[in-house]
């Protein structure tokens, strides 16, 4: 077939080829054995995902996690994940496939996501496989292993976060544990390689300073972890930044009078390549929200409040920037709202044949067709 085509070789594979959706290229493996070998190709995938990021990563494509009732009755909720898509205002989930856990929890959070990759854990203490990463365009996923920390049975793990060290190419997740380790209690870190498959003991982070809880993984950008902790020393809440390479734990300023102390009020998310801080308060009759941006990133970052969101009639849980300038919220009520902050408009998201649910996570997605290296798939 390439013998026959007219085109060079590589502007056929690299600016045609390599625009191709995920699924187009799983399919045209079968065209022929160089379309095979050229899809399967490090090299090709690597320009393929970051043509697709630069490119499609509008935050249009949103994942859910959605939850719904067991069918017991009893009070706990199952949790699914769906794929939204914003294209137009016909929003049709589809449903992905979960793989399921070392527990066979129906109870997980999404620890992070990066290049189509999510870090998903149980909702309870995470502890060995029970954290997976999750590659929901090609079905692939990976159990992490144990640990290699020498813990004692009343170790627990805090906190899990998930990060992409494009320096090496490789896919991070660090696991805060809390209790007794050799002589002593206290907080520890380790990070797990996607590269190596293994789990490594990181020292002198910082860590023993703060208190973390299942939930203080706020998001992974431009090489820094940041997470919501509780301060021993001045007994109030701050959030950390953890840079992929110094590896230790630094406060980022926040901006004054700003509560973070409730963790439905508050959230971490990027808008415009920037950090942006959105914080709720309420008045007991309406809800008010604040969305601050940062200059610069990590310890170093400086806030400028951009948009306030006044008169609220109930209780919002921001979640997400979507479609370029619209924050996507969950309200108390349990419909989903979209707040435009060009024009000030707030519409209903009404997703068709889902009833009014809290969605807990939502986070932006660009499929991929990066591997896990040696993972199981679906059936």
């Amino acid at each position: 077939m390439e013998k026959n085509s007219n085109l060079p070789q590589e502007l056929l594979e690299y600016n045609i080829l390599i625009r191709l959706p995920y699924k187009s290229l799983v399919c045209f493996k079968c065209v022929c054995k160089h379309w095979y070998a050229l899809f399967n190709d490090p090299i090709f995938l690597s320009h393929h995902l970051s043509y697709f990021i630069k490119n499609h990563n509008t935050g249009h494509n949103l994942l859910l996690r959605l939850s719904f009732p067991t069918l017991f009755g009893d009070g706990w909720d199952n949790y699914k994940l769906f794929l939204l898509s914003a294209t137009d205002d016909n929003y049709s989930p589809v449903q992905t496939l979960m793989p399921k856990f070392n527990m066979l929890s129906t109870k997980f959070q999404i620890c992070g996501h990066c290049n189509g990759i999510l870090c998903l854990s149980t909702e309870y203490w995470s502890r060995s496989k029970e954290i997976l990463l999750y590659n929901p365009a090609t079905r692939e996923f990976k159990c992490l292993p144990d640990s290699n920390m020498r813990l004692r049975p009343s170790s627990v793990a805090l906190a899990v976060g998930m990060g992409y060290d494009i320096v090496n190419d490789d896919y991070k997740v660090m696991r805060i544990w809390r209790g007794d380790m050799y002589l002593f209690r206290t907080n520890c870190v380790e990070e797990y390689s996607l590269s190596t498959d293994s789990w490594t003991m990181l020292s002198n982070t910082n860590v023993g300073h703060f208190i973390f809880d299942a939930d203080a993984f706020a998001m992974f950008f431009k090489r820094t972890y940041y997470w919501w902790a509780f301060s021993r020393e001045d007994m109030s809440w701050i959030l950390l930044a953890l840079n992929i390479e110094d590896e230790v734990f630094q406060r980022v300023p926040l901006p004054q009078n700003i509560d973070i102390s409730e963790r439905d009020d508050r959230s971490l998310v990027v808008w415009n390549e920037s950090i942006s801080l959105i914080c709720c308060t309420c008045d007991g009759l309406t809800t008010s929200i604040d969305i601050w941006v940062m200059d610069g990133s990590g310890a170093e970052g400086s806030w400028t409040r951009r948009r306030s969101i006044k008169d609220l009639m109930h209780e919002a849980k921001p979640l997400v920037f979507w479609k370029g300038n619209e924050l996507l919220m969950e309200m108390s009520c349990g419909k989903i709202k979209s707040y435009d902050v060009d024009d000030g408009k707030i519409e209903d998201v009404v997703i068709k044949g889902i009833p009014n649910q809290h969605s807990s996570q939502a986070v932006n997605y660009v499929a991929s067709t990066v591997s896990l290296k040696g993972g199981d798939y679906l059936i």
